[in-house]
């Protein structure tokens, strides 16, 4: 398993009524199958796996996994519960269904009492007793729960543990994890810092915003892993007015910017998460024509280099 690359934390389809779509996520999924993508994270947080049921989160991993079933892409399932032993449930379901390893957030609804030792015991324990590898995911803007440095390190010289999805938008926790153990994977969760993230050593990203605009996320490593540095820069850069656009309003915003991307569904968020309407709608629709502008205007600048570079090589084979 080569965890690296850009990775999408796909969406969960739902109608108006909340009830599960399967066919668009297997549409949504089709669709990912023919992209850069190097996999997709599903019951991820932008999967919306906190409102689901045992029973919708088995049926998704499973249509999931059926709808990317011979594309090449490196299968993550979010199996993530507060009790270790959910945890283990989840996981061997996903081991089930063919996943090549499991994200496992941060237990936090008794967050006061989620220590460093407390943590690294139920990595410990998870990673011993679980049927895939584990992936370490901190993301405490959401869970109010840390990961230190330390217990990350500590971890890391786990065999089990295989990578950690670091969503705290700490770039010196990034640069202390990648000097430190440069050999094992860190993959970012902020769209915003791609570029700068991959230069610091990391292996790549598992973005939302891949969910929507996935070509324009991995242009981004594309030019980066080419040594185009000045190309991965303004591939960064044109990404930022989406993040501006949809991060703050979280599901709602992401939906939106997925639905506006006109390839795949995004549909309304799970109550009590509200769908997202009039001008944040408005704004992330121009900031999604915004990136597509910036893409085709790039591949055009790259043809008309290629050509310039041609005539150039024909001019000289004549003289």
């Amino acid at each position: 398993m080569e965890l690296r690359g850009i990775i999408a934390a796909v969406t969960t389809p739902f109608d108006g009524g909340g009830n599960l779509l399967p066919e668009r996520l297997d549409a949504n999924l089709g669709a990912y199958n023919g992209t850069g993508l190097a996999g997709y994270l599903v019951l991820g947080s932008s999967g919306e796996a906190i409102y689901l049921d045992s029973g919708e989160k088995r049926e998704v991993l499973r249509r999931a996994a059926s709808a990317a079933r011979g594309s090449g892409k490196l299968l993550l399932a979010g199996t993530g519960e507060e009790s270790l032993r959910g945890t283990l449930a989840m996981t061997a379901a996903a081991a089930d269904y063919g996943y090549a390893a499991a994200v496992v957030r941060t237990p936090h609804y008794y967050k006061k009492n989620m220590t460093q030792a407390v943590l690294a015991q139920f990595y410990r324990e998870l990673a011993e007793e679980a049927a895939l590898p584990i992936v370490l995911y901190n993301i405490p803007p959401l869970t109010g729960v840390d990961l230190g440095v330390e217990t990350i390190l500590e971890l890391a010289a786990h065999p089990r543990i295989v990578g950690l999805k670091e969503s705290s938008g700490n770039m010196d926790k990034v640069v202390r994890i990648t000097s430190a153990m440069p050999e094992f994977p860190v993959l970012v969760g902020g769209a915003s810092t791609v570029y700068p993230s991959l230069c610091a050593g990391a292996a790549g990203a598992i973005l939302a915003l891949a969910a929507a605009a996935p070509g324009a996320c991995c242009a981004v490593e594309e030019a980066f892993k080419s040594g185009d540095h000045a190309r991965a820069l303004a591939a960064q850069r044109a990404l930022l007015p989406a993040c501006r656009a949809f991060e703050p309003y979280g599901i709602a915003g992401l939906k939106a910017a997925v639905d506006a991307a006109g390839l795949f569904y995004g549909g309304p968020p799970r109550r009590p998460m509200l769908a997202l309407e009039g001008a944040a709608r408005a704004a992330i629709q121009q900031a999604m024509e915004e990136i597509r502008g910036k893409r085709e205007e790039g591949r055009g600048k790259r043809e008309e280099g290629r050509g310039e570079r041609e005539k150039g090589r024909g001019k000289r084979e004549k003289e």
